[in-house]
């Protein structure tokens, strides 16, 4: 019957006949206004429920609908208000609305395909949304930092206190051993790449050389940190795959969907916000203090040659602060934006552009970035929309150099093996160290290192430029729009393309170089280019049934996705540089080498939804996709979901409504590019005849996706006449086909072999709750609260037991282990086995007890305070900070007696070593103050005063991560060595210091 329906539609409409909306009689005229504020709701949208009439209220609040004759339901909606439904009898001509702000986000409407949403009030999904008040209340880097703590379910956290650090994303667990461990970003409809690509600082820092041979050791961005925060409408994010099912093998690992502000009708509206802060030191290690009578004793103590000390002026009693003097700088930093937006009812236009600036708080370190936006709607016609949406953007970073390091180069593993009885700052005119006669301008070499880290950040350059556009077109055609029936095709493409720059320069005056101590090659020029472009091409259908009676809403989508993801990275290695010459071609030894990536997706997906009585939402559907990363690329494979919620209007005073839900859904996680080719090595020289050499790994003829099953059950309860929202969910997700590697027979040839085995599952509960006890024209007031935790366990492995790879450096130094019938993210380690050995066993694990996150947004007349706590309670780090300083009989308590072994506590500690790793095992828990706001917004007479055209005026205090409580004694304890990965975090190796931001704002809008 609906087939037949759709036919006749496209009979009427090609045949030149206009199918009517309604029979519209009568004009009813009104004003809409807020409700607390009584401003005009211009743009807000009438609904005429059971027809397809709508109107769009003007500037000044007024509206004017036709409407049929006799009683109808009028439905107005605003982003950001809750909706209003009003019965408007037959002889009612004039009616005024004011609408009460949505502060609970009750009647937002939430993704639940490709081309189709839902209210919240009636979703049968887990998804959280952030809006764009909470995204711009304090500056940040990278998106992801300013959602950190308002997500349930999610663990963000900071990798390092680099600026334009990277963060990892992590919903609801772990989702995989070895396959993709971050989130699917969408903006606008088009997937975008959030790819980590190193700086290549490895060829210095030899980090790689060691027991882990992991390039991810570079402290590299990941690149959704190119992305303007102000141009953000909302955030919706799907943390599982009864959610993320849509996108199918792309989504294992949650989706998270940014829709960018657009133009609204009405006189061009322009805001400006201008900002001003520094960034400070967070925390400190210290030092061991020292105790020394003369020079000659500091150079028998560390085995110095006869008069060092008196060579850097050595002075009894005196220290220096050695991390001050590597992070000195409270330099002033800066966010510039501005935005402008109008149109009419045919065009409307969003433009915006940022200018940031954020300094580093060591020498030689920052982070900048440029972004133009510019988001086009064009109505052609009744029926046709076509939405055009750019954004170019340029960042640029110094990161210095950090975190693990075999050549003696990273700051803080050379501070280690540093006392602080030296000045090792730059030689200055008539300097009293004699070290310095006649070297003004110069750095003192390191007699207790190979590197003297001052000069290693004042004279390195490391500066990484990133040029990205992102453009995107859709178009909506309401091929089919009358009273029962609504067809519409829509079409989404897009590209995301951008060319990353490292350029990294360690002259070889500087002390590690001028030694060839590390690799006999004085100076290294490091060069990298690297090519990522992303093309989605998506089509949908989306056809919509309402009855006469208006009892249900059907609403059929089908389309096809298809994406493309290409990443070439070519590195050009120098070293035996010329002197004061920075070009890779300047040098005696020069390497090239070069990475080609690319991977095709298509996909195929046809979902069902039907609303009952505006309570009982059913949903079902699938999305069958195939990819060229597996071996067999033609193999489509399919990923079901199902849904269900019914809400009861129970209407007392202290609960409003209650929704029961529950969703089942299944997706997957791609291997990894390359999985399923043999390496060859093209480099290989025999009697000058090129030719190739088979690697180790070989893999299987059948190699797939990970495959994902979860099924989620929750209840959302609407509380005190719509005063609060309590959310909460429980899950079961199941792993199988993990990608596996397996040991290889030394007689086939080669080593390993990829292939598909083995299961995993993870259990937790998130929840979240939302209170506004005062809403009124004086004070506001709400709180938040989020809740999640989860364990995972691994179920069935097909191989032996395993420590994999870029997740530690080895038991003696603490790692982490895939064990069957144990959690994921145990941490395993060396201690003593009862008879004078040792063996390995479980010491810890890197997944939190559990998380939660407390806000509040209090405001009274023109005063707003807001701030917001993160709490992590549980979970373990491996300190190998700390156990670098024990090393190296440096730490700040080394001389505080053990009560146990009577010794200094440090000795005590690095005796263990290689024994017992339970003493550099450290507790995570942590408090911190993520965010902290004071506003002042300005009487609109005193801004009207002074410029006319003044719609508003506010200042504003701000400040990040101001405050950590923790019994951790590293300097964060947010740190993971190895970047963005899901097993291998919490270990901490040397990183760049944390910091912490005060910022002074004044926005404007004309």
């Amino acid at each position: 019957m609906r087939f037949r329906v759709i036919f006749m539609g496209l009979l009427l409409l090609f045949s030149g006949v206009t199918v009517d909306a309604a029979a519209q009689t009568r004009v009813v005229t009104g004003r809409v206004v807020d409700a607390a504020t009584g401003q005009p709701m211009a743009g807000a949208e009438l609904l005429v429920l059971n027809t397809t009439i709508r109107a769009v209220v003007s500037e000044d609040g007024t509206y004017s609908i036709g409407v049929p004759a006799g009683q109808v339901s009028l439905l107005i909606r605003r982003i950001g208000y809750r909706r209003y439904l009003v019965e408007v009898p037959a002889n009612q001509n004039t009616l005024d609305i004011e609408l009460q702000e949505d502060v609970l986000q009750l009647d937002e409407v939430v993704v639940t395909g490709r081309a189709t949403g839902v209210e919240r009030r009636n979703l049968a999904n887990a998804v959280a949304t952030v809006s764009a008040a909470e995204v711009e209340r304090v500056p940040a880097a990278s998106v992801e930092q300013q959602i950190q703590g308002k997500v349930a379910g999610a663990n963000i956290q900071s990798n390092s206190g680099a600026p334009g650090g990277g963060v990892q994303v992590e919903f609801r667990g772990v989702t995989s051993i070895n396959a993709v461990a971050q989130p699917l970003y969408v903006i606008d409809g088009v997937i975008v790449s959030d790819v980590a690509i190193p700086s290549n600082a490895n060829a210095v820092t030899a980090a790689a050389g060691g027991s882990n041979p992991s390039l991810t050791q570079d402290n590299q961005v990941n690149r959704i940190v190119d992305i303007n925060p102000s141009d953000i409408e909302s955030i919706e994010i799907l943390r599982g795959p009864s959610a993320a099912a849509i996108y199918g093998s792309q989504a294992s690992s949650g989706v998270i969907l940014i829709t960018t502000k657009r133009g609204r009708s009405g006189r061009p509206q322009i805001n400006v916000t201008q900002r001003f802060g520094v960034f400070d030191l967070a925390n400190k290690l210290g030092f061991r203090p020292q105790d020394f009578s003369s020079a000659s004793d500091v150079d028998d103590e560390f085995g110095l040659a006869p008069g060092t000390a008196a060579a850097y002026n050595f002075q009894p009693g005196v220290s220096y602060d050695l991390e001050d003097a590597l992070s000195p700088r409270n330099a002033l930093s800066y966010e510039s934006s501005a935005s402008v937006s109008g149109g009419d009812e045919n065009t409307r236009y969003f433009a915006s552009g940022l200018w940031k600036d954020d300094q580093g708080v060591m020498e030689n370190t920052g982070f900048q970035k440029q972004s133009l936006r510019l988001n086009l709607d064009q109505a052609l016609g009744d029926r046709i929309m076509v939405q055009l949406s750019t954004n170019l953007m340029h960042t640029s970073a110094q990161r210095g150099v950090s975190n693990n390091d075999n050549a003696g180069v990273s700051p803080f593993m050379v501070y280690a093996f540093t006392p602080n009885v030296f000045d090792l700052d730059r030689c200055l005119e008539s300097d009293p160290r004699p070290i310095c006669a006649n070297v003004a301008g110069t750095f003192p070499d390191n007699p207790f290192e190979r590197s003297n880290p001052l000069e290693t950040i004042a004279l390195m350059d490391g500066a990484e430029n990133v040029w990205r556009l992102i453009g995107s077109a859709r178009i909506e055609w309401d091929l089919i729009s009358s009273t029962n029936h609504n067809l519409q095709l829509l079409g989404v493409g897009g590209v995301d393309q951008f060319h990353q720059k490292n350029e990294l320069l360690f002259p070889p005056e500087l002390q590690f170089e001028e030694s060839r101590s590390t690799d006999g090659l004085r100076g290294t020029s490091l060069l990298s280019n690297s090519d990522v472009e992303n093309v989605n091409l998506n089509g949908s259908a989306v056809y919509r049934f309402t009855p006469t009676s208006g009892r249900y809403t059907s609403t059929t989508s089908g389309g096809i996705a298809y994406t493309t993801t290409d990443l070439n990275t070519s590195r050009i290695t120098s070293k035996e540089t010329v002197p004061g010459q920075s070009n890779v071609n300047a040098a005696t030894n020069v390497q090239v080498n070069e990475l080609r990536q690319r991977t095709e997706n298509l996909g195929f997906y046809l979902q069902e939804e039907v609303l009952i009585d505006d309570r009982l939402l059913l949903t079902a559907g699938f999305t069958a996709d195939q990819t060229s990363a597996n071996t067999a690329d033609s193999d489509l494979f399919l990923y079901p979901k199902a849904a269900a919620s019914y809400r009861m209007n129970v209407g007392s005073s202290v609960l409003e409504d209650l929704k029961f839900r529950a969703a089942y859904g299944e997706s997957g996680n791609q291997p990894v590019f390359g999985a399923k080719f043999t390496p060859f090595t093209a480099t290989v020289n025999i009697g000058g005849i090129p030719g190739f050499q088979v690697q180790g790994p070989v893999v299987v003829t059948d190699l797939k996706p990970e495959r994902q099953r979860e099924i989620e059950g929750g209840l959302d309860a609407t509380l005190f006449s719509g005063r609060a929202r309590l959310e909460a969910t429980v899950y079961h997700r199941r792993v199988s086909d993990l990608i596996l590697q397996r040991q290889l027979a030394p007689s086939s040839g080669f080593q390993t072999e990829t292939f598909n085995g083995g299961r995993m599952h993870v259990n937790g509960v998130d929840a979240a709750v939302a209170l506004a006890p005062v809403q009124s024209r004086d004070i506001t007031w709400l709180l938040r609260t989020t809740f999640s935790m989860n364990r995972s366990k691994v179920d069935t492995l097909p191989v032996p037991a395993f420590l994999p790879a870029n997740a530690g450096f080895g038991t003696g130094l603490g790692s982490f282990k895939i064990e069957q019938g144990q959690s994921v993210t145990q941490i395993v380690g060396n201690v003593p086995d009862g008879s004078g050995g040792t063996e390995v066993a479980k010491v810890g694990d890197s997944n939190p007890d559990f998380r939660m996150s407390f806000s509040n947004d209090i405001g009274w007349r023109g005063f707003n305070v807001s701030f917001l706590f993160d709490w992590q309670q549980g979970s373990q780090i491996v300190n190998l900070t700390k156990l670098l300083y024990d090393a190296g009989g440096n730490t700040e308590d080394w001389d505080e007696i053990d009560p146990e072994s009577g010794d200094p506590i440090g000795l005590h500690r690095i005796s263990t070593f290689g024994n017992d790793i339970r003493v550099y095992i450290e507790d995570a828990t942590y408090l911190k103050l993520r965010e902290l706001t004071v506003s002042y917004e300005l009487p609109l007479s005193f801004i009207n005063g002074i410029w006319p055209a003044a719609r508003y005026g506010r200042l504003s205090l701000s400040g990040r991560n101001l405050f950590t409580s923790t019994t951790y004694t590293g300097m964060d304890p947010e740190v993971s060595n190895f970047g963005n990965q899901g097993v291998g975090r919490n270990i901490d190796v040397a990183p760049f210091p944390r910091t912490r931001s005060f910022w002074f704002g004044i926005d404007l809008g004309f």
